[in-house]
């Protein structure tokens, strides 16, 4: 009886250490778990990306010196960041650029910080325009730009000043929020 109670506890010992050795195994196969700790995770120079619509249209370039990705869902932060965006595959409507910038992780949002520009230029075959404001979100799946914060417009004609600047770039629409002021000078008669 005994060498059979020392036969079962032999089995039950290597059934333990099989069970330990198999645990082991498969926790060292699986991918370490890296900590989340703000460290960048991917870090570019002289970054350029290019989105392209359904049919393969170009419709706006994004391009920075610096592009620093963040883990998860924290983003990506731009030095110096230059939006172009297109009517069509060639022309440039729009020309956006800031000293900063931040992209949200699901591409949703492009935050724009510090000496923000947007830019309609003369090649575009609209009327020139010029905003200058200090911060803006671009929202590139609805082709809108926004700001709350105080913005001024040149155009040929005129200067305006306004707290609030929304504009719908595909609808060729601007909208001045508040607080507009502004100066119009008519072109000249032949």
């Amino acid at each position: 009886m005994s060498s059979r109670l020392l036969g079962l506890g032999s089995l039950g010992l290597l059934a333990l250490l099989t069970g330990w050795f198999l645990f082991s195994l498969e926790s060292s196969l699986r991918e370490p778990q890296q900590p989340d700790s703000g460290l960048p995770v991917l870090v570019m120079q002289d970054f350029q990306a290019t989105r392209m619509n359904e049919q393969g249209i170009r419709q706006y370039t994004l391009a920075a010196p610096r592009m620093v990705q963040l883990p998860g869902d924290q983003g990506t932060w731009l030095e110096q960041p230059a939006i172009d965006v297109y009517q069509d595959a060639s022309t440039r409507e729009w020309l956006i650029r800031a000293e900063r910038g931040w992209v949200a992780a699901d591409n949703s949002l492009i935050r724009l910080e510090s000496h923000v520009t947007l830019e309609r230029p003369a090649a575009s075959g609209k009327t020139p325009l010029l905003i200058t404001t200090g911060n803006l979100q671009v929202y590139p799946e609805q082709r809108l730009v926004q700001t709350a914060e105080a913005a001024r417009l040149d155009t040929p004609g005129g200067k305006l000043e306004s707290v609030g600047v929304r504009a719908y770039l595909d609808e060729d629409r601007l909208e001045l929020l508040s607080a507009v002021r502004g100066i119009y000078e008519p072109p000249p008669k032949p």
